[in-house]
């Protein structure tokens, strides 16, 4: 996987914690740079932290499907990328955004983890493809905290609409990552 594509995969990943965070601004009469800080920092950290866990249980099984490890990252992809889109275009209003769980400590850390589930699925994929993680581990982290900490600061100025057209947003990268990867390994298959 490209440096591009680690990047686009970020960004995917990093989606529904810009929205979260975009939410978060917009509840508020104007932007803390410290509490964009902390927020970015946690939900890059947490995000991170899923996709190495994910890799983790992944590799421990990689070699045993990789005749199939295409399909597998198709549906991962697929299924998380559909979910954000669901998500994105789902009926919420802005009082429900206003209300979510993501002010403080804990409540702002069980955010961070339940925006960062799809992160684990991507680990698993990434084990499947031979990645180098630590550098893709790097790059989602510090895309998902430079996001979140905008989210938070532009939150004030453009409300919450823009946050849930990056989850859609996110969500078509993330199937698009998908075929990119089940295609090339259907070619590389067929050129054997």
């Amino acid at each position: 996987m490209s440096l591009v594509s680690n990047f686009f995969m970020a960004l995917g990943l990093s989606a529904d914690a810009f929205a979260v965070s975009v939410a978060r601004g917009a509840c508020s009469w104007r932007a803390d740079v410290r509490v964009a800080l902390r927020t970015g920092l946690v939900f890059g950290s947490v995000e991170a932290g899923m996709v190495l866990l994910g890799w983790l249980l992944g590799s421990s099984f990689a070699g045993l499907i990789t005749d199939i490890d295409h399909w597998i990252a198709l549906l991962l992809l697929g299924a998380v990328g559909s979910h954000m889109i669901y998500e994105g275009i789902g009926d919420a209003s802005d009082d429900d955004i206003c209300n979510r769980p993501s002010q403080r400590g804990v409540k702002m850390l069980l955010t961070a983890l339940g925006t960062s589930i799809d992160g684990a699925a991507i680990g698993v994929t990434l084990a499947f493809i031979d990645v180098p993680i630590w550098h893709a581990v790097a790059i989602v982290g510090a895309v998902s905290c430079c996001i979140s900490t905008l989210g938070v600061l532009i939150g004030p100025q453009v409300g919450v609409l823009i946050g849930r057209r990056a989850e859609v947003l996110g969500g078509l990268v993330l199937i698009t990552i998908g075929m990119s990867i089940f295609y090339s390994h259907m070619h590389a298959a067929g050129a054997l």
